[in-house]
């Protein structure tokens, strides 16, 4: 009987569909390998803010996945136009042409505009999967901008682009933990100079110290940073993949997908009522480590990619499903 009321429970879709996940997150973490400065670009907009006294209400930020490297700009509207601007006037016109840039899945960047500028710039895209953005290298620069700008505008939240330049010149100037450097000195092949370098005014080096050729410190500078990042990447799985569980689909697997709703209450709808899972859907194929490509089972309707931590088994599962009507069809009378 156990074995009974065990296999109803399971395959009971109110259950399915409202009780919480109990076990670790499925997904263990996925690596992004760059082998030097400006292969890969992150991009995210941030805000609205509160309209600024310039009339900014949109901040927009870029990383180098190699240097950590930031760029970041206030704007006024955040439309696929300015986006794409930027990125030509202040991107790639002054640091060239990256191979890959990634974004999430907003408006302005799944727009024909931004992928008109990015195939004119022979420029390929990657995007995150829906409500994954931690794919993204910017998402992590943007906590730290926020926290600057939090620390500065006080009562006045009017001025959060005052200091926008100068929040810059500390993420690019500061030592990163991953590689063991400063942006700058992977990026520009020297540090930055702050405003206390020259009242300390430093002894001229040695004349018989190596010099500081522009070509000569990037290339040991990649030495350093390969042994650091190594190192950083494995600290990094390791720490992460404590919490997380290994997960894998076949192609026509049922599967429920993790519901975002939000409340409203001029139609009496609570999201802490609603269920916590939709569907179920059909895998269609493996698009990716961790990203799926499904199907709604009934219609075939609403394809997209999802990461596999917004899915989990639909029971009964297909194979169960194919075995119960096989049986229902030898033993249907001839």
């Amino acid at each position: 009987m156990s074995i009974d009321v065990r296999e109803h429970v399971q395959c009971c879709q109110v259950c399915q569909l409202y009780k919480p996940e109990t076990r670790k997150p499925p997904g263990k973490l996925q690596q992004t390998v760059v082998k030097e400065p400006w292969e890969m670009l992150g991009v995210d907009l941030m805000g609205p803010f509160p309209r600024s006294s310039n009339g900014n209400l949109y901040l927009i930020v870029f990383v180098d996945y190699y240097t950590r490297w930031v760029e970041m700009f206030p704007l006024r509207k955040a439309t696929a136009e300015t986006v794409s601007q930027i990125l030509r006037k202040e991107i790639l016109t002054h640091w060239g042409v990256p191979t890959f840039i990634l974004s999430d899945q907003g408006s302005q960047f799944v727009s024909s505009v931004f992928e008109e500028t990015c195939r004119r710039w022979n420029l390929k895209q990657k995007r995150t999967s829906p409500y994954h953005p931690q794919t993204n290298l910017t998402e992590r620069i943007n906590r730290n901008v926020k926290a600057m700008i939090a620390s500065y505008v006080e009562d006045n939240h009017k001025s959060w682009d005052k200091y926008l330049p100068e929040f810059r010149f500390a993420l690019n100037s500061a030592v990163h933990e991953s590689t063991g450097v400063t942006p700058a000195e992977l990026n520009i092949g020297r540090l930055l100079k702050g405003p206390l370098d020259a009242e300390l005014k430093p002894q001229l080096c040695d004349p018989d110290t190596p010099a500081y050729a522009t070509a000569n410190q990037i290339a040991e500078f990649k030495k350093l940073v390969s042994g650091n990042l190594n190192k950083a990447r494995q600290r990094q799985k390791k720490n992460y993949d404590k919490g997380r569980r290994d997960s894998d689909f076949s192609n026509k697997d049922r599967v429920w997908i993790r519901t975002h709703p939000y409340s409203k209450a001029d139609k009496s709808f609570s999201a802490k009522l609603a269920p916590r899972w939709k569907g179920p859907y059909r895998v269609t194929r493996k698009t990716g480590p961790l990203n799926y490509e499904v199907v709604l089972e009934n219609t075939g309707e609403d394809l997209r990619v999802v990461n596999v931590a917004q899915l989990k088994p639909c029971y009964p599962t297909a194979e169960e499903m194919d075995r119960e009507q096989q049986e229902q069809c030898q033993n249907r009378p001839e």
